[in-house]
């Protein structure tokens, strides 16, 4: 087998063809400081789970992984541009709305909702105290506690 050795520059210019391509997008950090933006990691999504699951490696279903991506192209087609956001814990997606007040969405596909998922949002209510609106996508769980809002992926992707 060939051994092949790529650098960052050959790494960075084959993510800038797929992302002219809208194949793949990049998902920087929620910041006010673009030099905190352009400093930080960005997440990957694909335009396609399909595609995803053609060419990723799998070790279970990952429908969590799968949701998440399918929330990401939901947003794209809405017209949104979402950032994520990262402090002792994670917001998946972080929305500027029209009247600049923030949304924070964090998809969990399952019922069974892990702490994680909600310490992330509570996290990011703490820090960014404008206002803003909690959401938790999960599989069938839909309630409203502690200013967090649960829906149903499947009742928010037909809102």
């Amino acid at each position: 087998m060939a051994n092949f050795e790529y650098g960052i520059n050959t790494i960075i210019r084959y993510l800038s063809y797929l992302q002219e391509s809208f194949l793949l997008f990049q998902v920087p950090l929620f910041s006010y400081s673009l030099k905190k933006q352009q400093a930080n990691p960005k997440k990957i999504y694909c335009i396609d789970n399909g595609m995803r699951n053609a060419v990723s490696f799998k070790f279970s279903k990952d429908e969590g992984r799968l949701a998440e991506n399918l929330v990401f192209i939901e947003l794209k087609r809405r017209g949104r541009d979402p950032y994520y956001w990262k402090g002792e814990g994670e917001v998946d997606f972080v929305i500027k709305e029209k009247d600049n007040s923030l949304t924070a969405i964090n998809v969990s596909y399952t019922n069974e909702i892990e702490e994680r998922e909600l310490m992330g949002l509570k996290d990011f209510k703490k820090i960014f105290k404008k206002n803003k609106k909690m959401i938790l996508l999960t599989k069938d769980v839909e309630k409203e506690e502690d200013g967090i809002i649960y829906i149903p992926l499947w009742k928010w992707l037909l809102s």
